[in-house]
């Protein structure tokens, strides 16, 4: 089975054409600078509207599970609760932003992925390894950055889409951009009965969302005034827990908000200030054994100014201070939390060449109300060997501030240390040719003083324990005027270093490829995840499975476009959570007019 699977993962890759017109997308997460990602030192991942538009994927989940080193968990189908873990790394160790705002809640840290609709997105930037020198808190595995869609042409679609579990989804976009201004408006609304998410039981739980992304431009003379809102609401069945199977729902509510104004202060000097507005909602509709409804909102407004100064064509300079509240209310099972905190941050950061050499360093503070200050930084050279071949090497060390759950919550220790972290890596950059590309990378991560709960004989979260992880990755990719394709793996090993134990969901090896042939406007793509088995605590092992889809997507005139996708065409039976059911064999089609 082994060696059918790697057959069919590399067939279609030697299909390949030579006529290649290479394009090179530009990331803006790593450095929070425009920089091409051939030209970035770090682990850089981009997902463009295209690929996005080709995988007809219900929420960003779908589209993060076939990128090697990112290891999701799902407790079910659409909606359900999931998890993201970059290169071995806890899934409150993700940072996620929405156009640079983090929406990451100060309840129980990771954010939700499962909420946020491909319709809404431009392209998603992933950034693997620790970036708290820009980011903060959060960002010890990595960054994902999701960049909404912002109108650069006047432009309107409409698009159905249904398909396998009563799958109904309704969706429509319209934009205006001329030389002074833009503005564009995305609607999204799904629906679906879902299926059942344990293992053991046979009771479908549903799911629907309601999606608005709206932004909008004007140029004064040197100046640019901006404002975007991206909010995402609806209702999540779920039961309590395996077993017992009782079904229960929740309304949820994900939103961001932001108002900014870019400078161009002197010749070279650019200067953007930014005022955002963070809300994440969550309200159970079943009272807990104490008559009660449960719930957990955090509200996180921030003033952020960031200012690049490029200093010749060799070096750029950026700076900023930010300053934010963190506002949590919450309930669960008679525990009530209503706390805030204030923290301040600031980093500067050299991005400079020298001929064949490049350097990014760069520094930060930040102070939190609660735990006092945390110094984080980060260095990347490179050298150039030749024209087509570039070695890397970094370090750089982030943090996890205690979430409110951490201090208040069951267990609560208001007295916590943040987690830090290390990470080490080499790396090595090719282009092999026309149109082909590949990067292999070295790593080691070490994280301290993980919070962990402790019981003896009452509960307390302390922080006690430590992982490592260290694993090599390897990515090839290859783009031609008729072909797109992309092969990656990884070999890593997460474990807890007190134990010794591999950390739970996490795959020590796993292999993802793409392969899209063009026909002129058509298009048929495959997508394929091998994913070997992971470590469920004390229970054995998760086995390892591989998951294939297919799309395809037919012009049948300049306006009217036809999709469609096959989900899991093998039909896997596969857990990536124990006792939770994946979505088995299922068919999706959709139809887009664009006039």
């Amino acid at each position: 089975m082994k060696k059918l699977f790697l057959g069919a993962v590399l067939a279609p890759f030697a299909a390949v054409a030579n006529d290649a017109v290479m394009l090179d997308p530009v990331v803006v997460t790593a450095t929070g600078t425009p920089v091409p990602v051939s030209e970035s030192l770090a682990n850089v991942i981009v997902v463009d509207r295209a690929a996005i538009e080709r995988s007809q994927a219900d929420d960003v989940l779908d589209i993060l599970r076939f990128e090697a080193g990112l290891d999701i968990g799902r407790t079910g189908g659409p909606g359900q609760q999931a998890s993201v873990f970059i290169r071995g790394g806890e899934s409150n160790h993700t940072l996620v932003l929405v156009d640079g705002v983090r929406v990451n809640p100060s309840t129980i840290g990771a954010a939700a992925l499962q909420n946020i609709a491909p319709e809404m997105i431009e392209r998603i930037e992933i950034v693997k390894g620790p970036r708290a020198t820009l980011y903060g808190s959060d960002a010890i595995g990595g960054v994902i950055n999701i960049i909404t869609r912002r109108a650069e042409v006047s432009n309107a679609d409409v698009k159905l889409r249904a398909g396998t579990d009563q799958t109904r989804e309704i969706s429509a976009q319209a934009g205006y951009a001329d030389r002074e201004k833009n503005l564009s408006l995305q609607l999204q609304k799904l629906e679906t009965d879902g299926f059942p998410p344990c293992a053991s039981g046979t009771l479908d739980r549903g799911y629907d969302r309601l999606s608005v992304n709206a932004r909008g431009s004007v140029r004064i003379g040197s100046a640019e005034l901006g404002a975007r809102l991206w909010n995402a609401q609806g209702n999540v069945e779920y039961v309590d827990f395996c077993g017992a199977n009782t079904p229960l729902d929740q309304d949820y509510q994900n939103q961001t908000m932001a108002v900014d104004l870019k400078l161009k202060l002197a010749q070279g000097w650019d200067s953007t200030l930014t005022l955002s507005r963070t809300e994440d909602d969550i309200t159970q509709n079943q009272p807990n054994f104490l008559g009660e409804l449960d719930n957990a909102r955090t509200i996180r407004p921030t003033l952020d100014w960031r200012n690049v100064l490029q200093l010749g064509q060799a070096n750029r300079v950026s700076f900023g201070l930010s300053a934010a509240r963190e506002d949590v209310t919450a309930r669960s099972f008679g525990t009530v939390i209503e706390e805030q905190r204030d923290l301040y941050s600031g980093f500067v950061q050299n991005e400079l060449t020298l001929g064949r050499h490049s350097l990014v360093a760069g520094a930060s503070y930040a102070d939190y109300e609660d735990f006092g200050g945390q110094l984080n930084g980060t260095l990347e050279y490179g050298l150039r060997l030749t024209d087509s071949t570039r070695l890397i090497a970094s370090a750089a060390t982030g943090f996890r501030a205690p979430d409110f759950t951490d201090r208040f919550g069951f267990g609560g220790n208001p007295d916590l240390d943040p987690e830090e972290a290390r990470n080490y890596e080499l790396g090595l950059r090719q282009q092999l040719g026309k149109g082909h590309s590949a990067d292999l990378r070295v790593f080691q991560s070490d994280v301290d003083d993980l919070i962990a709960l402790v019981c003896n004989p009452g509960c307390l979260n302390v922080n006690i324990d430590e992982y490592r992880n260290r694993g090599a990755e390897l990515a090839w990719n290859y783009r031609s005027s008729t072909w797109i394709a992309g092969l990656s793996g990884i070999l890593q090993k997460p474990e807890n270093r007190a134990t010794g134990d591999l950390l739970a969901r996490r795959a020590k090896r796993s292999v993802s490829g793409h392969l899209v042939r063009r026909f002129g406007p058509h298009s048929l793509g495959l997508d394929v995840l091998g994913s070997g088995e992971r470590e469920e605590g004390i229970a054995p092992p998760l086995g390892g499975y591989a998951l294939v889809n297919l799309t395809g997507g037919l012009q049948l005139d300049p306006a009217l476009r036809l999709e469609a996708r096959i989900e899991n065409l093998l039909d896997k039976e596969y857990q990536t959570a124990r006792g939770y059911n994946q979505q088995g064999a299922a068919f999706f089609v959709s139809l887009r007019y664009a006039p």
